[in-house]
């Protein structure tokens, strides 16, 4: 009986952890991704003394939701030396709340040339983004 109440318990708390979250297919959960290979075209932004950034620090940042797909022009015409990105929870970053630099797969690099640099949110998390790349020392 005790050997029965113990398998019991046992199964009952390690069957989540097997399954994980499904939709009832057994296949994880993931965000929606892109639609198109071709990613959204972002020309805006400013480059001041070899150094591009998307918006100014309290601007308006890029809406960067799960899965979003930029090619953003960074308007160097030439390959970037350096880049970093910040994320925020506000549209506005250190305008209205705070923001931090990118890690790990919130911002994935797909392509960079002497026009522009290619990035997608590989999280399904929605963030506002804010890109900087330049020329020269890095940031």
């Amino acid at each position: 009986m005790l050997k029965n109440a113990f398998f019991l318990i046992i199964s009952v708390c390690t069957f989540p952890l097997l399954v994980g979250c499904d939709e009832g297919n057994g296949f994880p959960v993931t965000c929606d991704r892109p639609e198109s290979d071709e990613p959204t075209a972002y020309k805006g932004g400013s480059t001041d003394n070899g150094v591009y950034q998307s918006a100014a620090w309290n601007g308006e940042y890029l809406y960067f939701p799960g899965g979003a797909y930029y090619e953003i022009h960074h308007q160097l015409g030439e390959v970037p030396d350096w880049f970093a990105f910040y994320v925020s929870f506000e549209r506005d970053g250190i305008g209205s709340g705070s923001l931090a630099q990118a890690a790990g797969n919130l911002v994935e690099i797909k392509a960079i040339s002497d026009q522009s640099i290619t990035v997608v949110n590989g999280t399904c998390a929605d963030f506002w983004l804010l890109a900087r790349v330049g020329l020269g020392s890095g940031p």
